[in-house]
């Protein structure tokens, strides 16, 4: 044997204990994985500031007529495609891609420290909230499997009922409320909604299972009724400086509300929305008086057509709201062009503004229908319906109080060629007058009557402009219940018309889940369309009819 052969085995037995000394050296670091998410490398506080900047900020719809916001009888959709089928799997991945898989981090990483209970709770009632958009948006969703710790990480997770995820958000809020403890450490002012108050978010919690157990009343009115059985006005959001709500500021541009964004960036230009017909039929009450909120939801028609040689018989515009036209014929779309109609008013567009997830209005007008209907025995559903006006309309006032000094620079901005005495006698005109109030207070609309699905309809009215700009909400409640009416056009796209029930499931699924994917959809009736109704949709009459008709014209304003 060549000497050179001897030493190859004994050079590769020493090169192999200098390889197992430096991987044992090593092996924690060379065998972590680097995306993981570690207490050491993550600060909790600011993967709860950012789930909030989504959840709360960024759910809330602008006011500018997104999809929901037509189909809650809020604002009209500006490009007419409100009965479109189609993918849409923005909620979804929102909610697994930053809300869920954050908030479940959050609570990864502080469950098993008992200093840190406050912030595990925190976040446990912000993942029901989360989970509670995503079900009913989808219905059936991965929910059990998914966002769990990366050693039992599931990468084709099932899709769990709705009906059990609902059961399993009654029991996470009623835990995680239980869970906070004043005496311990909380997020402090890395909370944008309550500031780390511990009370506060347990009156949040408990108010999010109130409305959720109205969700389900048509489906289990058994559960739902189980579901609040412990709930007083005590432990319930109750006055509006205890709404769940996030604020835009304007130390930064992205900070912002984006609709002042919009139109500091193009001056002089007016969204293509108008107010919905549904919302200001509602806030006009037939004159009989209007509500003295509607000039903070909208503003007068611009048109000028009015008293014009040609347009002697046309009455003045005034306060004008849009039907849900989609995509109907020409003919039924020429009453209602231009400026013929209602924008959203210009208060919305103000820099800073405060968006409510959850407030005392609504609060008030869910007690009113689970008295109504049985679920709560305590309380009067009058005195609740009245005392969710009377939290919104002082909501309304300190609204435009916070609006008023910010309004000359929209203003301004909107319409360059008005000057200092325009601009301030548009913003006192929006202001709500005392005996306008006094007057609305008065009229029939502040008190409930009739059978009992008249009275539900008329809280669900109030309810829908307490919502307001939240279009999302808005949307569940006329599913569920089938109010507010909408006066639709004789819509040409897909649905025909009618409002969508449910986002189908993403199609990108297909392919990373296929399995479940269509499982679900079997499930479902063998569909995966807008028109799926999904467990609590359960309304046996889900679209009452609108009284009125649609108008039509040959040609267009000129």
């Amino acid at each position: 044997m060549k000497p050179q052969n001897i030493l190859r085995p004994i050079f590769a037995i020493i090169m192999a204990f200098f390889l197992v000394i430096a991987c044992t050296d090593d092996f924690e670091d060379m065998n972590t994985d680097p995306r993981l998410v570690t207490s050491d490398l993550v600060n909790v506080n600011h993967l709860l500031t950012n789930v909030q900047v989504s959840l709360f900020i960024g759910q809330i719809s602008t006011g500018v007529g997104g999809t929901t916001d037509a189909w809650a009888g809020m604002a009209t959709r500006h490009d007419s495609r409100e009965f479109g089928e189609g993918d849409s799997p923005g909620t979804w991945n929102t909610a697994y891609g930053t809300r869920l898989n954050n908030l479940s981090n959050i609570i990864h990483l502080t469950e098993d420290d008992p200093d840190l209970v406050n912030k595990t709770a925190i976040a446990r009632i912000m993942r029901a909230h989360a989970v509670s958009i995503l079900t009913d948006t989808y219905g059936d969703v991965p929910y059990y499997q998914a966002c769990l710790r990366q050693e039992e990480a599931v990468y084709q997770p099932y899709y769990d009922a709705q009906k059990d995820i609902y059961e399993d958000l009654f029991k996470e809020l009623r835990e995680a409320a239980a869970q906070l403890d004043p005496a311990k450490e909380s997020y402090g002012a890395a909370d944008l909604v309550y500031g780390g108050n511990v009370e506060l978010w347990k009156k949040f919690a408990n108010s999010l299972r109130l409305r959720l157990a109205l969700r389900i009343r048509y489906a289990d009115a058994s559960m739902a009724q189980a579901a609040i059985s412990d709930l007083t006005e005590a432990n319930l959001i109750t006055t509006n400086g205890e709404s769940a709500s996030a604020w835009t500021n304007a130390a930064q541009p992205e900070h912002r509300n984006p609709r002042f964004n919009r139109i500091e960036n193009n001056p002089g230009t007016i969204e293509s929305v108008h107010a919905a017909k549904t919302m200001i039929d509602i806030l006009l009450n037939n004159d009989s008086p209007r509500d003295p909120r509607i000039g903070i939801y909208a503003d007068t028609a611009r048109a000028t057509f009015p008293g014009t040689p040609g347009y002697e018989d046309i009455d003045f515009f005034g306060y004008r709201g849009e039907p849900l036209l989609g995509n109907s014929p020409a003919e039924y779309k020429y009453p209602w062009q231009l400026e013929t109609c209602s924008r959203i008013s210009r208060l919305w567009e103000i820099p800073v503004i405060e968006r409510v997830t959850l407030g005392a209005a609504e609060v008030f007008f869910s007690l009113a229908e689970a008295r109504l209907f049985g679920l709560i025995n305590w309380g009067d559903a009058n005195d609740f319906y009245q005392r969710g006006i009377d939290a919104h309309i002082k909501w309304s006032q300190d609204f435009y109080e916070l609006a008023a000094p910010q309004l000359p620079e929209v203003l301004a901005l909107a319409y360059p060629s008005w000057n200092e005495e325009q601009i301030q006698e548009h913003v006192e005109f929006k202001a709500m007058k005392d005996e306008e109030i006094a007057a609305f207070k008065a009229a029939p609309v502040y008190s409930l009557s009739g059978t009992p699905e008249e009275q539900l309809e008329q809280i669900i009215n109030q309810k829908i402009v307490a919502l307001y700009p939240d279009g999302f909400q808005g949307w569940a409640e006329k599913r569920r219940t089938g109010y507010p009416r909408l006066l639709i056009g004789p819509d040409t796209d897909h649905l025909r018309g009618q409002i969508a029930r449910k986002y189908p499931w993403p199609e990108r699924e297909e392919l990373v889940n296929s399995a479940n994917w269509n499982e679900v959809i079997q499930r479902n009736g063998g569909e995966n369309t807008r028109l799926v109704r999904f467990w609590w949709d359960a309304n046996p009459n889900p679209n009452p009819p609108h009284p009125g008709t649609l108008p039509t014209r040959p040609t267009a304003w000129q």
